[in-house]
């Protein structure tokens, strides 16, 4: 069985598309069928399907006295939060919490989560769904895995775009500097267009690795400089310098190198 992340960053510019992954992601981690997960069928999927599994728990900004919604998810919210989560599972094998609109947790709220992210109790686990990850501290976004998914359905993967992304993995799985320089230098001609589709695609298949490798520390550092490469490319930074970051930031010091399981 594939290894899930303790801590998931879900990050869509539609909400209801989030909601709907941070659902299906939570269902992986509940799902109690053999085979495939989640399976869709076993008792803890159709909970989850109907609304009503007892661990699948919710934390959103709550309605005030002025009869409106506060702007905030407050720190007192996830602190019983965490309260809740060293009680044992009702039905299922663990619990997962579903932090909706995760960027409005406020400063103290996200510094009172830290730990939880860190070294959650047995069993349990976080998805933050966000419009904008970019609003979570550093802190927060280091401790969890982002899963981007910023469209309402699913794009067919362009087979260029896949090959290119396998091919910049294996180099860094490698570890050949001399190498991953000589594959930058070679696709750094690609358009913005195509290097954000391929930053993408890498992201997406660094984030699957972490499920079943012991070699979580390096993956975490390749998919941070993919997420600053992404970030880089919303301030018109140009392609050359993009690769070039690539080539010298993909892999380990030289002396602590190791290969990517």
């Amino acid at each position: 069985m594939e290894k899930l992340s303790h801590a998931y960053i879900v990050s869509s510019s539609s909400q209801e598309t989030g909601l709907a992954k941070a659902k299906e992601l939570a269902s992986e981690m509940l799902c109690s069928g053999t085979g495939k997960k989640p399976c869709g069928a076993c008792r803890d999927c159709r909970k989850i399907k109907s609304g009503v599994h007892p661990d699948l728990c919710f934390v959103r900004r709550l309605p005030n006295d002025k009869g409106g919604i506060n702007r905030e998810i407050l720190v007192d919210q996830i602190r019983q939060m965490g309260a809740d989560a060293v009680v044992l599972p009702n039905e299922a094998s663990g619990k997962v919490y579903i932090i909706e609109e995760a960027e409005t947790m406020n400063e103290n709220a996200q510094n009172a989560a830290l730990k939880l992210f860190e070294e959650p109790p047995d069993g349990v686990r976080f998805i933050l769904c966000t419009t904008n990850p970019e609003k979570l501290l550093t802190t927060v976004r280091s401790r969890c895995a982002l899963i981007r998914c910023n469209t309402d359905t699913d794009e067919t993967e362009n087979a260029e775009t896949a090959a290119l992304a396998d091919e910049y993995i294996r180099l860094v799985q490698n570890g050949n500097c001399a190498e991953l320089t000589a594959w930058c230098m070679a696709n750094d001609r690609l358009d913005a267009r195509e290097l954000t589709e391929l930053l993408g695609c890498i992201e997406s298949r660094l984030i699957q690795m972490l499920r079943y490798s012991d070699a979580r520390a390096q993956l975490m550092a390749n998919i941070a400089l993919i997420e600053r490469c992404l970030e880089y490319q919303t301030v018109n930074t140009s392609v050359k310098h993009i690769f070039g970051l690539l080539a010298v930031k993909s892999l380990p010091a030289k002396e602590t190198r190791k290969k990517v399981d």
